[in-house]
């Protein structure tokens, strides 16, 4: 009996799980990845000092992300839970702002939009399914649904610190998603999400498959006998987790007709400090002006001692092409945000300030117009033996590793039933 060969183009967490999927039904896998450590958006770096890895881009999972938790604990790396402050910044104080009880406490909307806010929210949270939703923009529902003083003070300036120009398309089965999956308590993995990559890369290489880190396909063609070539190596099957606007790229524009959406770059600016900066682990901001939307410090997650006994706090962005944040460099970026670093804690100095580093990345979020969902593409796609699975495509859900992982387990179903 021969065995099916499959290619996997890209080794972040889609990849992985389809691997880790597929070698488990004696399917033989390589995985393709063109940096030098598996992870995708969620890799990590160690620096001088440290025992854990930490992600480039802030990540933590939620309770009820049961795909990634599942597939951690058959991997032997098992998550854990806390729950940290999640808190907003508003009116130049830091408040938390993550429970029903600190939404009646939050005394910068009047008691009638509390109210009105924590009745809209627990009405999303207890629709199951809210795919129906995608016909209304969240611009025009929103005001409706979670107050108007609600929206202008606490979600506009969110939204619209994430999505820029693009807000005006999100449509609310996206906002939805959101507000459902949300879990006080939060979830990690020992060693950061780098190592829970790293196992899953072992996995599959104990089960017989090939991971090739750092190599960046040339071309994947189809062949007369349909049969795929990646490179020079040729395979039964091909899974590409690549961003959508890659593959045309890779594979042609003949075998997939995506949608024309937009895109936003991650950005991020890491600073290693020497003092805590913030009271909670999550810090939205809803001051206007900012050149930041998030401050995270990730030790009022996780316990500094994996840091080298330093407090590690990202300063995060979601920007579109183009932006001006874009062409600064790490110290440029740093001495923008240094007066509004300030804002947060009056105390803070630039002495703080032990290392720094700064990680952008582009198609980073998908802007979800309305009706999506009728735009999205197969996974099999109608080229023999070809299948895509990527982040554009996990809707209504919002980019995750365990939407990833979900992902990559329903496309490696796919390939190993294919007849």
């Amino acid at each position: 009996m021969l065995i099916m060969k499959v290619a996997i183009i890209g080794g972040g967490f889609t990849g992985l799980a389809a691997g880790v999927e597929l070698v488990d039904n004696g399917i033989e896998v390589s995985v393709f990845e063109s940096e030098s450590k598996l992870g995708g958006l969620a890799v990590g770096f160690k620096d001088q000092g440290w025992d854990w890895s930490l992600e480039r881009y802030y990540h933590h999972i939620f309770a009820n992300d049961k795909n990634i938790i599942e597939v951690a604990k058959k991997v032997g790396l098992p998550a854990f839970f806390t729950t940290p402050e999640t808190n907003s910044f508003i009116n130049g104080v830091e408040k938390r702002l993550d429970s029903p009880l600190s939404l009646l406490t939050f005394s910068d909307l009047s008691i009638i939009s509390r109210l009105h806010m924590g009745l809209g929210l627990l009405a999303l949270k207890l629709i199951h399914n809210g795919l129906f939703l995608e016909s209304k923009k969240v611009t025009e529902t929103l005001p409706l649904l979670l107050g108007r003083e609600g929206y202008e003070k606490v979600w506009k300036p969110l939204l619209s610190a994430k999505f820029g120009s693009y807000l005006g398309q999100v449509n609310l089965a996206w906002f939805w998603a959101r507000v459902y999956k949300r879990t006080q308590s939060l979830g990690y993995f020992p060693g950061g999400f780098q190592a829970l990559a790293d196992k899953m890369g072992e996995y599959i290489k104990t089960r017989g498959g090939k991971i090739s880190l750092g190599h960046k396909i040339k071309t994947a063609r189809l062949g007369k006998d349909n049969k795929w070539w990646v490179d020079d190596e040729k395979f039964d099957r091909v899974l590409v987790t690549s961003p959508a606007p890659m593959m045309d790229k890779l594979v042609g524009v003949d075998h997939i007709k995506w949608p024309k959406i937009n895109y936003l770059f991650a950005q991020t600016v890491i600073m290693e400090l020497d003092k805590s900066l913030m009271k909670g682990y999550w810090l939205n901001i809803l001051e206007k002006d900012f050149p930041f939307l998030v401050a995270v410090e990730h030790t009022h997650f996780m316990d500094k001692k994996h840091y080298g006994d330093k407090t590690i706090v990202y300063l995060g962005n979601y920007l579109s092409d183009g932006d001006k944040r874009l062409k600064l460099s790490e110290e440029q970026l740093i001495k923008l945000y240094l007066p509004y670093i300030k804002k947060i804690n009056s105390k803070f100095e630039v002495s703080w300030i032990k290392r720094s580093w700064l990680f952008e990345v582009p198609y980073a979020q998908p802007v979800f117009p309305i009706n999506y969902s009728k735009e999205i593409p197969p996974m099999k796609t109608d080229a023999q033996g070809l299948y895509v699975a990527n982040m554009s495509m996990v809707y209504p859900w919002d980019r995750g590793t365990n939407y990833a992982v979900a992902s990559g387990q329903a496309a490696a179903k796919l390939i190993k039933n294919e007849k």
